[in-house]
């Protein structure tokens, strides 16, 4: 039997708890690839990287299936509204005035973020983290 010191129990546990963290955006990353996969109808990677670049550009002209509209936004949102709300978080987004968002009631101030936070985790895509 090995003994383990106390010291030792507790930084393994720290550095378990440091990869989830890492790897807690997973299944958001991986829920917005399969729906630009739909978007565009094909699981050409290449194709894929190409909208992700184009979608940071102009979000506006190039749209996600499934996120169009605010009600999708919401439900996205509601589904991955822990990782989403520790994105923005880590982006600061709740630091700034919702007035200065133009959003002027609840509903709109999460579709926002959630706006935010999905071009947050295609960059996250894109870079490769």
């Amino acid at each position: 039997m090995k003994l383990k010191l106390f010291k030792n129990f507790l930084n393994e546990d720290v550095e378990e708890t440091e990869v989830k963290n890492n790897s807690g955006y997973d299944d958001l990353k991986n829920d917005l690839k399969e729906l630009i996969e739909k978007s565009l109808k094909t699981s050409d990677e290449k194709t894929s990287e190409d909208f992700i670049s184009a979608y940071l550009r102009d979000p506006e002209k190039n749209q996600i299936e499934g996120l169009i509209n605010d009600s999708d936004l919401y439900e996205f949102y509601l589904k991955y509204r822990n990782n989403i709300d520790q994105l923005l978080s880590e982006i600061d987004f709740y630091n700034e005035k919702p007035s200065d968002l133009d959003s002027f009631s609840l509903y709109d101030y999460l579709i926002v973020g959630t706006k935010m936070a999905v071009k947050e985790v295609l960059k996250m895509i894109e870079s490769g983290k």
